[in-house]
């Protein structure tokens, strides 16, 4: 049994030998690799001249996968036009990714890297962040023979668009959802919170201005916070401040109602009275119900004025 459990496992190393092929090599730094940050420091610069001299006349540019390749002269011509429509145009490694350059035994040399391109439109204002991976193959000559341009296009769609007044929805000043809404602020100001969660999602996120970027709470957890303010304030009232509007988005398909309210409370540990301004953010599913709520005031009206504990 021993026998015949060596046997397999030596037929077993000689398949997966077997199946292994080496095809090249892999460098972490080459020249190649300097040639195409040499390029697109001339790119930044807007020197096609520079450019030019990294290009074989053949050289052609394919983005994100295209049938209909850029031929050289067309690509040195996009140089003027990043000069012309882009400012503050910045290109670096998208760290901690770093090129590699491949020698293939079967397919010659090529180059992969992975960057970030930042600028600002110049008509728009627009931001641009761009995450891009490149792939240059080269010739014997070392001249690049094509670039394989992979990135995001909804950031130029996004500025293609800008230069046109586009409607994305419509505005209500009457709306159901403007009801649900009143409906829940009365139930806030009941401390019912078993009206307030009827008129939630199960899955209803909730967010405010005084947590960090991208947190967010569930039902439960809103639940357990509303219950404290509950317990630590009282005589709470909210005014309604000019009227709620109901927006539906044609771009995402959603619902939203944004209000403005005076929020009013007497502490109970101080018999401190609290007044502020806050605005409040819903957003609606197709049944009707708060999938989530945004609110924007500060909370430093909750703390004792200075010199008081």
């Amino acid at each position: 049994m021993r026998k015949s459990l060596l046997v397999l496992i030596t037929v077993f190393i000689g398949l997966i030998s077997f199946a292994q092929e080496n095809n090249g090599t892999v460098y972490s730094k080459h020249p190649a690799i300097d040639k195409t940050k040499k390029l697109w420091a001339a790119r930044v610069k807007g020197d096609k001249v520079a450019v030019g001299a990294f290009l074989a006349d053949s050289m052609v540019a394919i983005y994100n996968g295209s049938d209909m390749p850029q031929k050289k002269e067309d690509y040195l011509k996009s140089i003027d036009w990043w000069s012309s429509e882009y400012a503050n145009l910045q290109v670096v490694d998208d760290s901690p990714a770093y090129a590699d350059a491949i020698d293939y035994t079967k397919g010659g040399l090529w180059v992969q890297d992975w960057l970030l391109l930042t600028a600002t439109h110049k008509k728009s204002g627009i931001n641009l962040t761009l995450h891009m991976h490149n792939l240059y193959s080269f010739n014997k000559a070392g001249l690049i023979t094509s670039q394989h341009l992979y990135f995001d296009n909804d950031p130029f769609e996004e500025i293609n668009a800008s230069g046109s007044v586009q409607e994305n929805g419509k505005v209500f000043i009457n709306h159901p959802y403007i009801i649900t809404v009143r409906k829940l602020v009365n139930a806030y100001c009941a401390e019912n919170l078993a009206a307030m969660a009827e008129l939630y999602a199960p899955d209803v996120s909730f967010s405010n201005s005084t947590m960090k970027w991208g947190e967010s709470a569930n039902l439960t957890d809103r639940k357990k916070e509303l219950e404290r303010q509950f317990a630590d304030n009282e005589n709470v009232k909210m005014k309604q401040v000019g009227y709620p509007d109901c927006i539906y988005y044609t771009k995402n398909d959603m619902y939203v109602v944004y209000s403005w309210w005076v929020w009013t409370g007497t502490i109970k540990a101080d018999g401190r009275k609290v007044e502020f301004p806050i605005m409040l953010a819903h957003s609606f599913d197709k049944d009707g119900k708060i999938v989530s709520e945004e609110a924007y005031y500060s909370n430093n009206h909750f703390n004792p004025p200075m010199g008081k504990k």
